[in-house]
């Protein structure tokens, strides 16, 4: 299994705030002069509790401390009120706050306002690694409605955004500030520091099939413990090529039953994308990276089904980034066919191959031994979810 991917669960409906709760927030926020309707509260979650008010104007204004390691990628795709919500969440963030007041005048209707909360943080999920895919323990996202000095607020609580969390995501940030520190003078293009970036996490971080538990910061796994599964990998890509000065965001899907999440990156002008997830495991296999590096849109999809909200956001760049790197579809096994592919190889530093799904792993193991025979030697091969990839053995 590759991951969940940054889902964050269905919106439960609204309901009434227990009279204990509210009165616990009555007793708190006249400390702190709160009354304007537009006005949004954070709760910590540490032991001195304390709240914050912030202002409408200051929070649409808001830029994240850590905006060097973001994209705004899907920011940019957000009407007003909807920037707003996702600005809440990134200072809440930022400051270690987990539970988040949103004023009522945010949601017109507030069933369906309620229920587009949850597309609004998934995107942020998407564009900043320090928004973790799990917000609540058992992966739903809950929102409570409550009334105080006659105004109507909604409650959001995102536990991976609090104190403890926060720590660890600051040590990720240095820990990635310093991997960029040291990434050789001769990176000197974005595609060098790409594929520079892209090769380190494949060798550095192992892929966890077993044991993972979901309730933790995925930047600080791939980055201080060495373990993920997709989220950690897009997120520390994104984080890493974002440093850099290279967009970069992540994008949710399945690749085949299961949910899994890839990366995005825009270099020389071309959106590519890139599957860091799967060359770790290829890696893992004694390969070296990358077969799924830099990839075009057709070649991404032949393997990746785009979640189907964000599909048609995707910028579709017709080739792969490096010259080196032919993508081809093989639903013949004829001799002539395995020749042809012979030659590709031989003029290719690798080559990818998406099968027809008729055909059975014998037939391709046989197809490879095949083409190996017209190489004049060995070949290796690595294959994620129907996607193949061919190299020359060394």
């Amino acid at each position: 299994m590759m991951g969940k991917g940054k889902i964050i669960g269905t919106v439960v409906a609204a309901v009434a705030v227990p009279a204990a709760v509210v009165a616990a927030a009555v007793f708190i926020l006249p400390q702190f002069g709160i009354s304007a309707s537009n006005t949004l509260y954070y709760f910590s979650d540490g032991e001195d509790s304390k709240t914050v008010s912030v202002g409408k104007e200051d929070i649409s204004a808001y830029k994240s401390r850590y905006a060097d390691a973001m994209s705004d990628f899907y920011f940019s795709t957000l009407s007003e009120n909807d920037k707003y919500i996702y600005n809440a969440t990134v200072y809440a963030a930022d400051n270690g706050y987990s539970t988040i007041y949103l004023p009522g005048s945010l949601f017109t209707d507030s069933e369906e306002k309620m229920s587009a909360v949850e597309p609004v943080l998934t995107r942020l999920s998407c564009d900043s690694p320090f928004i973790a895919h799990n917000y609540t323990i058992d992966g739903t996202l809950s929102m409570k409605r409550s009334q105080y000095a006659g105004n109507e607020y909604y409650i959001i609580e995102l536990e991976t955004l609090g104190g403890e969390y926060k720590t660890r995501r600051e040590a990720a940030y240095q820990t990635a500030k310093s991997v960029v520190s040291q990434m050789p003078a001769s990176c000197d293009t974005d595609a060098e520091k790409a594929e520079y970036i892209y090769t380190y996490i494949a060798e550095n971080v192992s892929y966890q099939y077993d044991s993972y538990s979901f309730d933790n910061v995925p930047i600080a796994d791939a980055l201080i413990d060495g373990k993920a599964v997709c989220d950690g990998y897009c997120d520390t890509f994104a984080m890493l090529m974002n440093m850099c000065g290279i967009d970069t965001a992540t994008v949710n899907g399945t690749n085949g039953k299961e949910w899994h999440a890839i990366s995005f990156s825009k270099i020389d002008g071309e959106y590519y994308y890139f599957d860091v997830t799967a060359d770790s495991s290829a890696f893992a296999e004694g390969f070296s990276p990358a077969f799924y590096f830099g990839m075009s849109w057709d070649i991404t999809r032949s393997y990746f089904n785009f979640d189907t909200k964000y599909s048609s956001l995707m910028p579709q760049t017709a080739g792969s980034i490096a010259e080196s790197v032919t993508d081809c579809m093989i639903d013949d096994l004829s001799n002539d066919s395995a020749q042809q592919t012979a030659q590709l190889l031989s003029e290719k530093s690798r080559i990818m191959i998406k099968f027809a799904d008729t055909i059975t792993d014998s037939e391709k193991r046989e197809y490879a031994q095949n083409v190996a025979k017209y190489c004049g030697g060995k070949i290796g091969t690595a294959e994620y979810n129907g996607l193949v990839g061919y190299r020359l053995a060394a």
